[in-house]
């Protein structure tokens, strides 16, 4: 299969005397990279949405050897929200594939260094990508960096375990007018840890669909709440399944995302999704592992939680990354990163924080921790503690103590959430 045209990237080493040669897509051949993609993973192109995907990914690649194509990758500009609110430019990695008959021959060494390479060029600090098979990243550089959670309730026991009135009210959304509400809401929500901004045209892309039903489920349904002072502070997005087993509702609320910029707006929207009509479950794809709803039930064991790995994190600026985020006590520590991907990204750095701010510098000084380079991406959102690092053996503690304090520094609370895996 021949590829798509494009401007010649890196090329690294291949079997027989044969290179592996990175090529940009060019927007005209993003129909033909979604092909080879998806033929990649034996699945069949979408019938939505293709039209807007060269305006959603911010770069393409295709790995080539011998003028075969024989792996693909994209990446999407995002900003990352970090513990304390700052918010960091942050490269996506998606749509990564390798031909199954290609498979350790290269190609996906070369297009992740491409895009490390990339991001470095750019002077973007950090990668972040959600991982099909979560043993494929760690030799890359990439550490878990949190983790999400599939929630279950039967709603005739989801009441809350004080009766709540709100102040607002919930109305339904028009999909046409949604996306305004999406990129406001999104925008203001800089407590949520490990969250992305999505560009529109990211929005119109995950819309493309939502107006057709899908697997057995409706249309996809927007709910938004309006507060007290009239303004919208939240919404809901959810499809419902219609289910009649022997002429009895036993319908499925499915929902997507929930965002809300306060309790009010958070506890009605879920009171909503929980309470409709002919719905005898819910079902959160995306479930905030520290969402206040766990605590606001009745019967909290009612509500069914199983976690996984979720955003992985690759730190291309240590310095950057570190001055960036805010920590839970104020200390100094000198950390050392190993990294045999990127001579110039290992080193010492010492490092001074709290919550009010942090500075970072390259230092000659001796190390209290040593880490790798994924650890250092597992520990940047505070969801996975250097505790338990060192405990499995990822962390070195050089310094007496030196483990304890740095899990005091980067624990943060509440736990991160990934409001959108791309």
């Amino acid at each position: 299969m021949s590829g798509p045209q494009g401007m010649t990237g890196t090329v690294a080493p291949g079997r027989a005397m044969s290179t592996i040669e990175v090529v940009d897509v060019a927007a005209a051949d993003m129909e033909r990279f979604v092909a080879i993609s998806l033929a990649f993973f034996g699945e069949a192109p979408p019938d939505e949405g293709l039209g807007t995907l060269h305006q959603t990914l911010n770069r393409s690649l295709v790995a080539r050897l011998d003028g075969e194509d024989i792996g693909t990758a994209a990446v999407i500009d995002f900003q990352l929200t970090l513990p304390g609110g700052n918010r960091v430019p942050m490269d996506g990695v998606t749509w990564v594939a390798v031909s199954p008959v290609a498979r350790r021959r290269g190609a996906m060494r070369a297009m992740m260094n491409d895009m490390l390479e990339h991001a470095r060029a750019r002077r973007i600090p950090v990668l972040g990508l959600g991982a099909s098979e979560s043993l494929i990243y760690r030799r890359f550089g990439y550490g878990v960096a949190s983790h999400i959670g599939i929630a279950e309730i039967d709603t005739a026991h989801a009441a809350l375990r004080v009766p709540f009135t709100d102040p607002g009210h919930v109305r339904m959304q028009a999909l046409d007018g949604a996306v305004a509400i999406f990129l406001d809401i999104e925008g203001r929500q800089t407590d949520r840890v490990g969250g992305i901004n999505r560009a529109e045209s990211s929005w119109r892309r995950i819309l493309a669909g939502a107006a057709k039903a899908r697997d057995g489920m409706s249309p996809l349904q927007v709910a938004v709440h309006v507060g007290a002072d009239g303004q919208v502070d939240g919404f809901v997005n959810y499809r419902v399944e219609q289910r009649w087993p022997d002429e009895i509702a036993d319908g499925v609320t499915h929902v997507h995302e929930l965002a809300a910029l306060n309790l009010d707006a958070h506890v009605a929207l879920w009171q909503h999704v929980l309470s409709m009509d002919l719905m005898e479950h819910l079902r959160a794809e995306r479930y905030w592992l520290d969402d206040p709803i766990k605590h606001l039930l009745l019967d909290g064991r009612r509500l069914k939680v199983k976690s996984h790995d979720d955003l992985h994190l690759r730190v291309v600026d240590v310095v950057a990354m570190l001055q960036a985020r805010r920590y839970s006590r104020e200390d100094a520590l000198v950390i050392e990163v190993r990294d045999p991907a990127a001579a110039d990204i290992a080193g010492r750095y010492r490092l001074e924080g709290g919550l009010e701010g942090a500075t970072a510098a390259p230092t000659d000084a001796a190390a209290d921790i040593v880490l790798d380079a994924p650890s250092l991406g597992s520990l940047m959102l505070g969801d996975v503690s250097a505790a338990a690092l060192h405990r499995a053996g990822l962390i070195e503690e050089a310094r007496d103590g030196a483990v304890r304090r740095a899990s005091a520094m980067f624990s943060w609370s509440p736990r991160p959430w990934l409001n959108y895996m791309f």
